[in-house]
């Protein structure tokens, strides 16, 4: 409130400004700048495993972002300090950068970016004001608009794969289009020299050749099973060992995004019942299904390691602008997510449909929100007086 004296009379001036009102110390700038901190050990495993491509894919997506930002900010002559330096962009380009395959050319990812922040983000009103999840949507977008160039840019796991998939090499491959076939391969010959405690039976066999075309063609597992699930035959494939060269990388990926989450319940930034709820979901419906029809469904141990189910629950489900904004609402919206990631696994079209079910639960999240909605204040129960 402002008050200032003209012609002998006392005003006072009203400032209008949008909610909320009160003033928190844990500012956006703080919360966002956490939530980075807390994705470090998810990019070392990254790195780790995968090689130096997530670190290009990062620096491509936050420097778009971040000149979409000021762009923005331009055009609606708001300040670009306080639009940029809310550091939601870069929380989103680093999300989208872990989903991104590693060797993906850059122009690929700078379109991703693109669409998450101009398309998702700033069209509907800016940060607080979008409806669906500018990662996952940009991640959607370049994943059905450019299918072939996105499944052969993924890289097969291995430890130490840093020592192929170097600064160099992967600069190369990403800027200036240099073939990553050789890169592949010398990651299989790290997994294969690591990896030699198989059976020699013939379904083992079969196994293994499939995760030689998994490496070969840089593809992910969900897309090497993908033959096997749509012909209901995911039970005639041997179990895995997440210790294991070829896997301990999902392993890996499940402790440091645990450890994420952890930091994140901490500082109270994610609902803890919100993930409780999604967990315990998932894990019933997977069990349940699993067992009914194992064809078709992964086991509980899979579903939870392998693809985006353990970035999802913590950083992206948890977003509090494009899910539920009822107590209550929250939980439902969980449990739907959890329900869709399963299913959408077992009968979709595409290999780990993380990202499509994100979408699927942001749009029903209005919807969630009304059926959900708090009883008004003096407002009495049917059938009290």
């Amino acid at each position: 409130m402002n008050i200032s004296q003209s012609q002998g009379r006392v005003k006072q001036l009203l400032g209008l400004e949008t909610a909320p009102h009160l003033k928190a110390r844990m500012t956006t700038q703080w919360i966002m700048l956490i939530v980075l901190l807390s994705l470090i050990p998810a990019v070392g495993v990254e790195i780790y495993y995968f090689g130096f491509g997530i670190v290009f894919q990062f620096l491509n997506c936050t420097i778009t972002a971040v000149v979409l930002e000021a762009l923005v900010s331009l055009l609606r002559h708001q300040k670009i300090s306080r639009n940029v330096g809310d550091l939601s962009a870069v929380v989103t380009s680093l999300i989208l950068a872990l989903t991104l395959p590693p060797m993906l050319p850059c122009y690929y990812s700078v379109v991703a970016t693109v669409f998450a922040i101009l398309i998702v983000k700033a069209i509907f009103g800016g940060l607080g004001q979008n409806i669906f999840n500018p990662a996952m949507t940009g991640f959607v977008f370049i994943m059905i608009s450019c299918p072939g160039i996105v499944g052969s840019s993924y890289v097969s796991p291995a430890p130490q794969a840093y020592k192929a998939a170097t600064l160099t090499e992967s600069f190369s491959i990403i800027y200036n289009g240099a073939s990553k076939e050789l890169v592949q391969n010398q990651i299989d010959a790290m997994t294969i020299s690591d990896d030699n405690q198989e059976s020699n039976d013939a379904l083992t066999m079969a196994t293994k050749l499939l995760d030689k075309v998994d490496v070969m063609s840089g593809a992910t597992y969900l897309d090497a099973i993908k033959s096997y699930r749509k012909q209901g035959e995911l039970n005639r494939l041997d179990g895995h060992e997440f210790t294991s060269a070829k896997y301990q990388a999902y392993l890996a990926l499940f402790i440091a995004y645990c450890i994420g989450g952890i930091v994140l319940m901490s500082f109270r930034i994610i609902i803890i019942r919100m993930v409780v709820a999604f967990f315990a979901a998932f894990v019933l419906i997977q069990f349940v299904m699993h067992n009914l029809y194992p064809g078709y469904f992964m086991s509980v141990t899979d579903g939870l390691l392998i693809g985006g189910t353990m970035i999802c629950a913590f950083y992206i489900m948890t977003d509090p602008v494009t899910n539920a904004g009822t107590s209550k609402g929250r939980i439902y919206f969980a449990v739907l997510l959890a329900f869709l990631i399963v299913f959408l696994r077992a009968f979709g079209s595409y290999n780990d449909t993380v990202a499509f079910a994100v979408m699927l639960s942001n749009a029903c999240a209005p919807l969630i929100d009304v059926l959900t909605k708090r009883r008004a204040y003096g407002i009495k129960y049917r059938g009290k007086h």
